[in-house]
């Protein structure tokens, strides 16, 4: 059942005001220790003394249902302002009226020196906390106290190798071109308007491919667009092992014509989390602070669209990974809107190699993590060695066991460096390739959240490997331009078809009114490699259903294959090695695919299999929405069905909605305020296949903001 759902705002509106054991023993047996600490806090407090401080969290029990909070503001079509404001605020809220006991005695505690240094979260209910392990005692006797886990010591994804490279004065990356970031740059999505941060090492604001791009260059305060969490004092960014700076470069670099950058046209913030101390506690106040750098939750244009992280946790608490800080954390970054993107680390190629905390799933993009493909070589591209596999430790079953869930360029990738620029291979290389992705894309849908990009991205990744989703490639290589295609709900169609690396023009697929295809043409560039591979093209249903329209097997001379379809019209160019021309009748009608409804998403594959040369396979995938009539891409009925944002919004007092359906439908479109309580009624009947618009008169009704859903 499609069902949609869309905000329109009155002027004048109202202001909105969101509500919504003491032990004291020179050695501890651990068997003894309270429950709710983690394995690896009491290794830390069985090894010291009983004066040590250590460096622990503390998460109390009483926090926002994240996720339920997540669904109500999907559920009411929330803006990204809206949505940004109640997170942020909610989450403080819950801080705030919580936290007050344990903060008591915290600072009870400071004055007998127990405890050293204490610093409140409200981006999840939690507390970091120095002290001797009596005090950990105390807190693990509270009543309102979840759990305690140790401040680890981090590591970040460290490439595996390097190379120099120097500069170029005009210069597009292979691997740009791989994602397909060129094709959304040639319709003028560039990036602009849009936020990335790096999560790193910090970066070199004095790149002559970033400088300019800096948020405090921009107009920003330099503490609304830079932290060092270990160097609060620090007014610049600096990095202090190149790896940030590389990072941030393949995210947004360009100088002059030299293009190193998947967005190159966004801007860049930055924490440096990894030097001086690569503590978990720097990461968790460098996610805290992306959710609100300048302290003003009525602001959003200063929070990153993604965060870059190529970083892991090496060591894993008692109880799996699928508990701590992490868990709510990343939920609470998705929440807000902000896509947070892991590298798969550099492990592989050995099974379970991916580390914490990107070997969570919770959803199918969070954690989301990247594969280290090579983009400077002939597709299919191969997966580095190095890069990690799944499966996910913990998650559930299906597609969340699967990791990573994409894969991007991360081999010899060139980018800028502390001084001049060079090439590392790693998946920190990978996955930046996807955060500026995720910039592109929130340039061209400004009111997505960074959640529905990852999936547009996830959805429609070129797959490699294994058919299907692996724990290598994941859903395979990411593509922008198919992306970009998927969230503006027009996929590829008649005579506007994409396939990569290869030219591919499907003409027609001529459906007849009882379901039965009855005519495809195709045209088909060079695909093969060698003279002896094997090549299939095949149609695969809405219901998943795949039907062979042709195959040539390998050797010379023009050697079809099939008892479906009479494709006695293909002609080889020569010797039987494409390009060709074909069109294909059925011999009979196709009862494989009789009942099935033809709205929806059929999938042209062509499969090369080559058995010399390389010896590679490889599937080219497209896909195309139609409905049950004759002749399509010759007509003016919709393909799906859709809602659209009504015009004007705000608005006052009336405004219009279009709406979209591809048959005859019972349709009802409903308005709705701010409570869910019904105020009006735009449709409640049958209707024609067609295109409407219907006016939304608001006259009688108060000022503020309305939902109207399909």
């Amino acid at each position: 059942m499609f069902k949609k759902k869309q905000q329109l705002t009155l002027f004048f509106m109202k202001k909105i005001i969101i509500l919504t054991l003491i032990l004291s023993f020179c050695q501890i047996n651990s068997q003894f220790l309270p429950k709710g600490i983690s394995g690896r806090l009491q290794n830390a407090i069985v090894s010291a003394k009983p004066e040590n401080h250590i460096r622990f969290f503390v998460l109390l029990k009483d926090r926002v249902d994240i996720e339920r909070l997540d669904e109500e503001l999907y559920r009411i079509n929330a803006s990204p302002e809206f949505r940004a404001k109640t997170v942020i605020t909610s989450l403080m809220q819950k801080a705030s009226a919580t936290q007050g006991p344990i903060v008591e005695y915290l600072k009870e505690q400071m004055q007998t020196g127990r405890v050293r240094n204490f610093q409140q979260y409200w981006i999840s209910n939690f507390i970091w906390i120095e002290a001797v392990p009596s005090v950990i005692f105390d807190i693990a006797s509270r009543t309102d106290i979840d759990e305690l886990d140790l401040d680890a010591e981090l590591d970040y994804d460290r490439p595996v190798a390097f190379e120099p490279a120097g500069d170029k004065t005009e210069s597009v990356e292979p691997g740009l071109r791989v994602i397909n970031a060129h094709l959304l740059w040639q319709i003028g999505i560039t990036g602009s308007g849009r936020l990335v941060m790096s999560e790193d090492t910090g970066v070199n604001g004095n790149h002559p491919s970033l400088n300019y791009k800096w948020r405090g260059n921009n107009g920003a305060q330099w503490y609304h667009a830079w932290l060092d969490p270990t160097n609060p004092n620090s007014n610049f960014p600096v990095d202090c092992d190149n790896h940030g700076t590389h990072t941030t470069g393949i995210m947004t670099g360009r100088a002059g014509s030299d293009t190193i950058g998947v967005a190159p046209d966004a801007q860049w913030i930055a924490a440096r989390t990894i030097c001086s101390g690569n503590s978990t506690n720097n990461h968790m106040y460098a996610f805290q602070w992306a959710m609100n750098p300048d302290s003003n939750v009525n602001t959003t244009n200063d929070m990153p669209d993604a965060v870059n992280c190529s970083w892991h946790d090496p060591s894993q608490p008692v109880g799996g990974d699928c508990t701590g800080i992490y868990v709510s954390v990343l939920a609470a970054m998705e929440a807000a809107g902000i896509a947070v993107v892991f590298s798969a680390g550099n492990s592989g190629p050995g099974a379970s190699t991916i580390t914490r905390p990107k070997n969570m799933n919770a959803n199918l993009v969070r954690v989301f993590c990247v594969g280290n493909i090579n983009g400077n070589v002939s597709p299919p591209y191969p997966i580095n060695s190095s890069s990690s596999r799944g499966p996910a430790n913990c998650g559930g079953p299906g597609k969340l066991l699967f990791k990573p869930e994409v894969s991007a360029p991360g081999t010899s990738v060139r980018s800028a460096l502390i001084s001049g620029y060079g090439s590392l291979t790693g998946t920190s290389m990978a996955s930046p390739h996807v955060a500026g992705a995720v910039a592109l894309l929130k340039q061209a849908f400004p009111n997505r959240t960074g959640k529905e990009i990852l999936e547009a991205l996830y959805w429609t990744a070129i797959d490699h490997g294994s058919p299907g989703e692996d724990n290598t490639y994941g859903m395979g290589v990411i593509d922008c331009w198919a992306a970009y295609r998927y969230l503006l709900g027009q996929p590829c169609r008649t005579q506007d078809i994409l396939i990569r690396d290869n030219q591919t023009n499907y003409d027609t697929v001529f459906v007849n009114k009882a379901g039965i295809i009855t005519d495809v043409n195709v045209t088909i560039g060079t695909i093969l490699h060698s003279r002896t591979g094997d090549i299939e093209f095949s149609i695969k249903s809405p219901a998943g259903t795949e039907v062979i329209l042709a195959s040539r097997r390998g050797g010379s001379g023009a050697n079809y294959i099939n008892t479906t379809f009479n494709d006695s019209a293909a002609t080889p160019i020569s010797g039987g090695t494409p390009p060709f021309t074909g069109s294909f009748r059925p011999e009979s009608p196709l009862s494989v695919f009789n009942g099935q409804s033809m709205l929806g998403e059929w999938i042209f594959r062509v499969n090369d299999n080559q058995t010399s040369d390389t010896g590679r396979a490889m599937n080219y995938c497209i896909t195309i929405y139609h409905n049950n009539i004759v002749g399509i891409g010759n007509n003016n009925i919709p393909v799906y069905y859709s809602l659209e944002q009504n015009y004007p919004n705000p608005f006052n007092p009336s405004t219009s909605i279009r709406y979209t359906i591809p048959k005859e439908s019972f349709v009802k479109l409903t308005v709705y305020d701010i409570s869910g309580r019904e105020v009006m009624k735009l449709s409640d009947d049958f209707k024609q296949a067609g295109t409407y618009d219907v006016i939304f008169n608001a006259s009688n009704l108060s000022s503020g903001i309305y939902f109207y859903t399909m």
